[in-house]
Formats: structure tokens, C-alpha cells, sequence
């Protein structure tokens, strides 16, 4: 999995190799030993910063994963084959290019990670909500907790959590709706259905749901297998 931003929280920079200078069509390969996933990154520091895409990165060895570029900087999540992971990162412009490789190390602080265990899979779960009741959101506004009625008239009361390393990232805006909502006693009709869609890394009589993807008023068009409804 590619992606790029920048992480809040408990976050280390341990360097790989810095100030890799990259001629045009020339490349330089990582190597990390590893019995466990690990996240490595790069980013560009030369003074004149890329116009385009300039540095591709491919993971050697790889069937699955097509190379990926950036213009300022990216990461990626590898699981090692063999004990070790191997990236390339080439320069595919024009013009020279300096760049900082890097291992990511994160460690979780945010309430909210006390919640789950981070080596369970999640499972898709929607909630089309018909009526909120209550929520309260945790110190550090990691997570809230939610309870309502789902269109189908079955009470819910679970735990949403809205980040873990990266303050302020995803739906924010969300629990401050919906305490709107509640506070204000907002007619039902003004946002019902209320789509909250995420994984779900609880059980049954405890739903924890992460890695929300859609947070939003009146999405009576969500597109959803029923089996992925919680009903």
C-alpha cells in the first residue's frame, strides 16, 4: 500500500541513506532486514523541487505491486520475502534529483488505540442511521461513542474511531455533526439515513469501527451489499 502525508503522534525517522543524489535515469535500491512488515519512505531535499513525478519506486521481487511515483515524497507498507525487503527508487526525470530514504516507525498514543488489537483484519460494516441518541467523544477526540437506531429499527451503541497517528486527518467534521445533531435535537428527517462506513476490529457485542471511509448525512443512494449492513 502507497501513500503520502504526514503523520502526527508518535512518529521516528530512521534513516536509510540521506542526500542520495539520482542523475536522470539513474537508480539506488534500499535494503532492510526484516522478519516483520516494515515502512519505508522517501523524500526529496534538492533545492528545486520537481515540476513532475521524478522519483519511482518499485518493490523488487514483487508480483502484485506496479511502481508508484511522486513528485515530493512517499511511503510504502512492505512484508519482507525472505527476511528482507527491497526497494528501488529511480529517477525518472530530467533533471537531478536528492533524496532521503527512510524507515517509518510509529507508535500508537491516541486513546483510541487501546480499542482494538492492530494485527486483527477488519470486516465492512455500514450503519445507515436513522436517529442519533447520544454520542461522547474521548479527551484526545481519537474516537467517539455513538448510540442510535439503524434504519431497521435496531438500537446500536459502538465505539468510531476517527484517527490514531495522524491528528486531523479523514472525517472530522463527523462527530462534531452529529453532536449537532443531538444536542440540537435536529429533526431526524434532516439527515437520515446517516451513512458511518469503516472496518469493524471489535465482535459482535463490541463493534469498534476504524479506517472510516464515508461519514455523511442523507445517503439514501449508498451503494452497499446487505451483508455488509448492521441490521
Amino acid at each position: 500500500m502507497l501513500c503520502t502525508g504526514t503523520a502526527y503522534g508518535a512518529v521516528k525517522r530512521v534513516p536509510i541513506r540521506s542526500g542520495v543524489v539520482l542523475k536522470p535515469g539513474e537508480a539506488y535500491t534500499a535494503q532492510v532486514e526484516s522478519a516483520k512488515p516494515v515502512e519505508i519512505a522517501w523524500t526529496a531535499v534538492q533545492a528545486k523541487r520537481c515540476t513532475m513525478d521524478c522519483v519511482q519506486m518499485t518493490l523488487i521481487g514483487a508480483t502484485h505491486a506496479p511502481p508508484f511515483s511522486a513528485a515530493m515524497g512517499a511511503q510504502g507498507n512492505y512484508t519482507p520475502t525472505d527476511g528482507k525487503v527491497v526497494v528501488e527508487y529511480k529517477n525518472v526525470s530530467q533533471e537531478p534529483v536528492t533524496i532521503d530514504v527512510f524507515l517509518v516507525e510509529r507508535t500508537c498514543d491516541a486513546e483510541a488505540c487501546r480499542l482494538f488489537d492492530n494485527s486483527k483484519k477488519g470486516s465492512w460494516l455500514v450503519f445507515r442511521v436513522n436517529e442519533f441518541k447520544s454520542i461522547t467523544n474521548s479527551n484526545d477526540g481519537s474516537y467517539s461513542v455513538i448510540s442510535g437506531v439503524v434504519e431497521s429499527g435496531r438500537a446500536f451503541r459502538i465505539h468510531v474511531v476517527w484517527w490514531t497517528d495522524q491528528k486531523g486527518a479523514g472525517f472530522m467534521g463527523c462527530p462534531r455533526w452529529i453532536k449537532g445533531y443531538v444536542d440540537n435535537h435536529t429533526p431526524t428527517e434532516k439527515y437520515r439515513p446517516y451513512i458511518i462506513s469503516g472496518q469493524n476490529v471489535g465482535d459482535e457485542n463490541n463493534i469498534v469501527l476504524k479506517s472510516i471511509d464515508d461519514c455523511v448525512p442523507l445517503a439514501s443512494h449508498f451503494g452497499v451489499p446487505e451483508k455488509n449492513v448492521f441490521k
